[in-house]
């Protein structure tokens, strides 16, 4: 009786980590606040719709730090911590008077349209006024961003009706240029907090 039941114990223990294994890049949690500038990561050029109907380009967004972010409006897991971690952090940058954009981009682009990023966002209450949620791309198009900006794999899984897509949270500089990532599932706001104050006033 006690072998089964370390046995089963054992199979649910490989299930759980084989189940949570895609969520991070690497098969692990990444550290809050990774350094990838010696990565030397670049946004390539877009051009976005956000959850107003209105055009969001790469160059929008230089001259300023933001953060970016990959979510699906029915993402049954991973999103549900990430996007009310965002929202956290967005609270607590405005707190502290510190000027950051932030973007999430919809890996389920022709699901996502914007009016129901918009819902998405009212949902949690995302401030819009720094906040776009983009779609109006294709599948490729999305897949190659995340690929060749954030060095990440964005993959559907079919049997489990799910996205596979990074859970981090990148931090990109005025220039454009991807020089940190931080754990998105993690609701630690004072990491990313502390790196922008610090970059703000250098």
């Amino acid at each position: 009786m006690k072998q089964q039941f370390l046995l089963l114990a054992l199979g649910l223990l490989t299930l759980l980590l084989s189940g949570c294994a895609w969520l991070y890049d690497s098969g692990k949690p990444a550290e809050n606040g990774s350094d990838l500038s010696h990565l030397d990561l670049e946004v390539k050029p877009f051009s976005y719709t956000n959850q107003a109907e209105e055009t969001v380009t790469n160059e929008d967004l230089e001259g300023k730090y933001w953060i970016a972010d990959m979510i699906f409006t029915s993402c049954p897991t991973v999103c549900n911590l990430m996007t009310p971690n965002m929202l956290n952090l967005q609270g607590e940058l405005e707190q502290e008077g510190v000027d950051v954009q932030f973007v999430s981009f919809s890996v389920d682009p022709e699901f996502d349209n914007p009016d129901r990023l918009k819902k998405y966002g009212e949902n949690y209450g995302a401030d819009f006024s720094s906040w776009h949620f983009l779609t109006g791309y294709s599948d490729e198009e999305i897949k190659k961003l995340a690929n060749e900006t954030f060095q990440t794999t964005v993959e559907k899984d079919p049997e489990q009706n799910d996205i596979i897509h990074s859970t981090k949270f990148f931090l990109i500089d005025p220039e454009g240029n991807v020089i940190r990532s931080y754990d998105g599932l993690e609701n630690d706001a004072d990491p990313i907090v502390e790196d922008l104050k610090r970059l703000s006033n250098s």
